[in-house]
């Protein structure tokens, strides 16, 4: 092993560096510890002796031999020549507000066209990559999985192509609410049973779900949730819906999957009549939806989405006219979820260091046991 080259020194699995806190809080632990022993030893007397560190070397040695051995949990290897940045593979889930108020054009294209863009630009740019798993869920007053987790990015595609404002509004109940509560519950279920067959093939009631760190939820909606009169009866369901919603918001955050918002609409809103402006009345869309409808708005609501966000430990953006892009955003927060790996340029060669971290951690465990009087 060179030992001039220290500068040439590159860990393969940078990420687990974050482990280091663990050890510099030991050490933290250790000097504490040390000074209050200090502080609180009895009177020195005419023959009494007292070590300055004493028994806390062993601390001291077992701080730097968890540090060395986390250096070799990260890989560490000398490049001879030179390395590339690689970037590990993404899960992400797509998740599309289909309710009505997704149909209405108040920032100029309709808030459920937007939506599509920013998933086929996703691919087309290159922020979804060969490697990477993708889903297409799409909810309303119902939940309808259109793509399950796949590495298929054709059909990715395919599927966000089918996105976008329906031929008619007629014969489906999925326009005509936002069931947001039982939509996280369907995911996080879809996501389990997925993962549960992958892993053992089959079904067991004593798989568990796992933590997963690439994988993350973005939803594209206007955050018009909540939609219930004032009477006792409608504020109950309110209530019960919120908690419900909490619920959920928990076991994604117990799985690790965080929500990124992007929300789409304006905020001075437009009414909901104005959907039935492309359509043709007892054609394509019932005659009493128009009196249904009249009076009510329907605005961005970034509270709600924020809120998805922030519970599950994830950031949110907004887009209140169609020339707004959230490319650079849905990049970053799914660049959040890849591992990073540095390896040496194909054909160049790499001496292992891991081996020598380890070394010279049984080293310094064996001298600190050999110093320390017990």
């Amino acid at each position: 092993m060179s030992f001039l080259n220290w500068q040439n020194i590159y860990f393969a699995e940078p990420e687990k560096l974050q482990l280091f806190y663990v050890a510099v809080i030991l050490l933290l632990v250790s000097i504490f510890g040390w000074l209050l022993k200090f502080l609180m030893r009895p009177k020195i007397t005419f023959s009494s002796k007292y070590p300055f560190i004493g028994t806390m070397k062993l601390w001291f040695s077992l701080s730097i031999v968890l540090s060395l051995c986390i250096f070799a949990y990260a890989r560490p290897f000398l490049a001879k020549g030179q390395v590339v940045v690689k970037k590990g593979s993404a899960e992400i889930v797509f998740l599309i507000d289909y309710s009505s108020s997704m149909f209405l054009k108040d920032t100029g294209w309709a808030r459920i066209d937007i939506a599509a863009r920013e998933i086929k630009e996703s691919l087309s740019g290159g922020t979804i990559k060969e490697g990477d798993r993708a889903a297409i869920l799409v909810f309303g007053k119902l939940v309808s999985p259109r793509l399950f987790l796949t590495y298929d990015l054709e059909a990715l595609a395919n599927e966000a192509d089918k996105i976008g404002r329906p031929a008619n509004l007629m014969g489906s109940d999925l326009f005509w609410g936002s069931a947001v509560a039982t939509t996280f519950k369907r995911v996080h279920e879809i996501l389990d049973r997925q993962d549960m067959f992958v892993e053992l093939h089959g079904e067991s009631e004593n798989w568990r779900p796992k933590s997963k760190e690439n994988r993350l939820i973005i939803i594209f909606s206007d955050g018009d949730f909540f939609n219930y009169g004032d009477d006792e009866l409608e504020k109950y369901y309110l209530d019960v819906e919120k908690q419900d919603l909490e619920i959920q918001l928990r076991e994604l955050k117990k799985r690790n999957i965080p929500i990124y918002s992007v929300g789409i609409g304006s905020r001075s809103g437009a009414k909901l009549t104005d959907i039935l402006k492309e359509y043709k009345p007892n054609y394509e869309y019932d005659f009493y939806l128009q009196e249904e409808l009249k009076g009510q708005i329907s605005r961005l609501n970034m509270a709600n989405l924020e809120h998805l966000s922030s519970a599950t430990g994830g950031k949110s953006f907004s887009m209140e006219d169609f020339r707004s892009d959230a490319g650079g955003f849905i990049r970053n927060s799914i660049d959040r979820h890849r591992s990073i790996f540095v390896e040496p340029v194909p054909g160049e060669k790499k001496e292992e260091l891991w081996r020598y971290f380890l070394l010279g951690a049984l080293t310094v465990f064996i001298v600190g046991m050999g110093i320390t009087k017990f």
